[in-house]
């Protein structure tokens, strides 16, 4: 069994004991040549895991900690296409806007995209076309 020393858990907390402690994952994602500007990325852990972790992605990047091991990519958005005029709960007119989902279903509930994370730091770049 392996201990970690008093004089070492600033360092333990950032790397774990022994190496065991997640991984810093950092990416960028773009969709057919622009900067994804909101969505969501999903890591689900393949081969027997159950872990799954998320982040947001802001202007094309995202960031995240993850156990090493192999995840299937589940990236998730939505798209502005229009709007309609309903009535809002207080009865006024009111416009809202109509989206649909931004990313095709090979890259969300379907997702082709697998990728192992290694321990320590990952650097991911997912550069998707909407078209096949």
């Amino acid at each position: 069994m392996t201990r970690c020393l008093p004089a070492a858990l600033l360092l333990a907390s950032l790397s774990g004991c022994g190496g065991d402690g997640p991984s810093h994952v950092t990416g960028s994602v773009t969709l057919d040549g622009r900067p994804v500007a909101d969505g969501a990325v999903t890591f689900v852990m393949t081969g027997g895991g159950s872990d799954r972790e998320g982040a947001v992605i802001r202007d094309g990047a995202f960031e995240v900690k993850l156990k090493p091991g192999r995840y299937r990519v589940e990236l998730t958005g939505q798209k502005q296409v229009g709007t309609r005029r309903q009535k809002g709960f207080d009865g006024k007119e009111e416009e809202v806007r109509v989206t649909e989902p931004l990313f095709p279903e090979r890259f969300n509930t379907k997702s082709e995209l697998v990728e192992d994370i290694k321990p320590g730091s990952n650097t991911m770049k997912f550069d998707l076309k909407s078209g096949r």
